[in-house]
């Protein structure tokens, strides 16, 4: 299929001009004269890249920069900036509008193609499609249907179990700005890694990058940290971010787990659906299992396979007024794959060492729990 390039330019001659030459070149055209139309064709059928002059009515090339960036939609779109402004001053304008390229008229057609062409094989690979030749990761989302159930440690501790018992890469990325925990429970003074990629605009996310922003546990497992700082929880409106990460950082090991917290996000709606597994974290109370129950609905109406959700009980209490495991498999109608059970003095200890829970004491109860867990994983993603 032929490759979609949008011309945005009020220049009715240039339109017609560059346009035919793309079209002779075995490009797919589309051409806007001003901004407002050009927004709107490119939220609509998004082409693969935009030529894009600088100097329109209404809105001029900046600004329409800056809408594609803003835009989840577009903000992946490589632009090329395609204008008679040479000047330095308008060239870092238009970098920091968000431009892939910027190419000053008059130019011969040769050279634009060659910039057309060069930024479309950059894109390419960075949106390579995923796949097991890849040496893709099996990518595990860890959810609850409420918060306070445990996630991120049932994230953290499955991971550092991971590692040891496979010696493969393991990556555990929180998910959660704003709402970081890992740093704090383990000690590290600097938890704004995913902050700085959530910053960045999604075409410049890459596997390198994220590699960049990983931090290393004495283990081998590696960290993506969230800051706990809550104002940053503005950053959970990155969506674009959030599903350029995910695909990105299935390049960096073999296993991915990705806390996402609690509730059904838009962020969560996205990665899920890159996911291989889910592991769904609930405990035996009424409430939650209703709560529960009805978090699997929706991962069904996403298209979730029942095979691919993994729940696992949590018990964080000793009570006889809870359900018992037999009763909140039969009300989710899903097996439970492990049981957690309560271990509230080991959970203190390992936090007062900044240590995970399962490296506090190695043959407890808990770390055989994970080991039961981590084999389960490992016999899925072969």
């Amino acid at each position: 299929m032929a490759e979609k390039i949008l011309l945005i330019d009020d220049d009715i001659d240039t339109l017609r001009l560059v346009g035919l030459m793309l079209q002779r070149q075995g490009f797919e055209v589309q051409v806007a004269s001003n901004g407002p139309q050009a927004l709107g064709m490119a939220k609509a059928d998004p082409p693969n890249l935009i030529v894009l002059d600088v100097m329109m009515p209404e809105m001029d090339g900046y600004e329409v920069a800056r809408n594609l960036r803003a835009d989840p939609a577009t903000g992946e779109i490589p632009i090329i900036m395609f204008t008679a402004k040479g000047d330095v001053d308008d060239k870092v304008a238009g970098f920091e509008a968000g431009v892939d390229d910027y190419l000053t008229k008059p130019t011969q057609p040769r050279e634009l193609i060659a910039h057309i062409r060069a930024v479309l094989a950059r894109t390419a690979k960075r949106t390579a499609p995923l796949g097991p030749a890849d040496g893709r990761a099996h990518l595990i989302a860890v959810l609850a249907a409420r918060g306070g159930l445990g996630v991120t440690s049932v994230a953290l501790n499955l991971g550092i179990t991971l590692r040891e018992d496979t010696k493969k890469d393991v990556v555990v990325a929180e998910f959660r700005p704003g709402q970081g925990t890992i740093g704090l429970e383990l000690g590290y003074q600097n938890s704004e890694s995913l902050n700085r990629l959530l910053k960045r605009r999604p075409n410049e996310i890459s596997a390198s990058e994220i590699e960049a922003e990983l931090t290393s546990h004495p283990l081998g497992t590696r960290l993506l940290l969230s800051s706990y700082q809550p104002r940053d929880s503005q950053l959970m409106a990155s969506v674009a971010n959030f599903e350029a990460i995910t695909r990105h950082i299935a390049h960096t090991a073999r296993y991915v787990i990705i806390d996402l917290g609690p509730a059904l996000t838009p962020v969560a709606d996205k990665v899920i659906k890159l996911c291989d597994e889910i592991i769904l974290v609930v405990e035996p109370v009424p409430q939650t299992v209703t709560h529960t129950k009805a978090l699997v609905n929706d991962l069904f109406n996403l298209g979730v396979g029942e095979g691919k959700i993994t729940p696992v009980l949590v018990n964080r209490v000793r009570s006889d007024v809870q359900l018992s495991w037999s009763q909140v498999q039969d009300q989710l109608g899903l097996n439970i794959a492990v049981i957690f059970t309560p271990a509230p003095e080991l959970a203190f200890q390992a936090s007062m060492k900044n240590l995970p829970i399962v490296l506090q004491q190695r043959d407890s109860l808990t770390a055989q729990q994970y080991n039961k867990l981590a084999e389960r994983i490992t016999q899925r993603s072969k």
